[in-house]
């Protein structure tokens, strides 16, 4: 499996460049190429369960230590996907100000809502096709993403839940600080509940979406204080980084980390941005590719369990070469609020 980490590792440093321009870390060319190394990560994450369950041996050389570092990595991986929305989303709302913020139930909630239903349907028939079979209460509930039937569901649920406190803090706040504060209020809330309702990766990288939309506003002095000391920045974030990590079994530590990982990550690309063309397809195709690729990894190994532990690296293939012709062929429902 250490294959996949090679090929990340060649296709980012391809892409690197070394730039004295703030706004490139920013940018969508970047975000999108970095958007693209996690959800290639997420796809790792995602199937190692899939080869455990069947049986396959890895290579204590090559697989454990990749594995290993996958599973270090833990929720981290999904903290930039979380980081980025909240900026474009308060970059938008700087931009085009209330007008934007009247279209979020239906350009963000329901366009997300309405597409990851198609992913739900999709699931529905290839469970009924291969013989798996859930309580109907859990399909019923899969469909707004509380209750999973092979679908990925909590980090929609949670972005879900961003958009709706979004909404609500700006329509009730014309002052955008005030209006962030009341958004972190409703987020302190969603985390309480869903520290109470479910498990911690529910709720446990949240704080970066707050935090995405923070830098939009406040843009102008992070760029400043990295121009005044940036290797002072990468210090600090990084023994900060570090102390929260080695305590990450704590709640409160692991909703720091995600922040200070995505506040590094932003300032170690403020000097060197990756652009690449494959990656950033990939972080285009995000919302496909993470919502689809558990499908093909359920059914290869339903179907084929036997031939899964024999051959894991056609496995590995196969379900990523589906994943993607399920991203390509399945275009993202787009909908859109008529504004006067």
């Amino acid at each position: 499996m250490i294959v996949i980490l090679l090929i990340l590792l060649v296709l980012s440093c391809i892409g690197l460049k070394k730039t004295d321009n703030h706004d490139m870390c920013l940018d969508r060319n970047c975000t999108e190429s970095i958007k693209g190394i996690f959800i290639i990560i997420v796809f790792y994450s995602h199937i190692l369960p899939f080869l455990e369950e069947a049986g396959v041996e890895y290579s204590p050389i090559l697989d454990v230590p990749s594995n290993t570092l996958i599973h270090r990595i833990g929720q981290l991986m999904v903290v930039m996907f979380l980081f980025y929305s909240g900026y474009g989303v308060m970059e938008s709302i700087m931009k085009k100000g209330n007008e934007y913020v009247r279209a979020i139930p239906v350009k963000r909630v329901l366009s997300t809502l309405v597409n990851y239903a198609v992913a739900v349907m999709v699931f529905l028939v290839m469970n009924k096709l291969i013989g798996i079979h859930f309580p109907v209460k859990q399909y019923i509930l899969s469909f707004v993403a509380w209750e999973s039937v092979g679908q990925s569901n909590w980090y929609i649920f949670a972005i879900l839940c961003c958009y709706v406190s979004t909404f609500v803090s700006f329509t009730l706040f014309s002052d955008k600080k005030h209006a962030l504060y009341a958004n972190a209020f409703l987020l302190l809330i969603y985390i309480i509940a869903l520290y109470i309702f479910k498990e911690r990766w529910w709720y446990n990288t949240v704080p970066a979406y707050l935090a995405g939309m923070i830098v939009s506003l406040n843009k102008k002095a992070v760029f400043s204080l990295m121009d005044k000391s940036y290797a002072g920045c990468i210090i600090v974030l990084t023994c900060l980084f570090v102390v929260c990590f080695h305590f990450r079994n704590l709640t409160v530590f692991y909703l720091i980390l995600s922040v200070l990982f995505a506040l590094l990550l932003l300032v170690l690309t403020d000097r060197f941005v990756i652009n690449s063309r494959i990656l950033s397809w990939c972080g285009k195709n995000l919302f496909q590719l993470y919502i689809y690729q558990r499908l093909p990894m359920i059914a290869l190994l339903t179907l084929f369990p036997q031939w899964v532990r024999i051959h894991p690296y056609i496995y590995v293939s196969g379900c990523l070469a589906i994943t993607i012709l399920m991203a390509v062929l399945i275009k993202p429902v787009s909908i859109t609020k008529k504004t006067k």
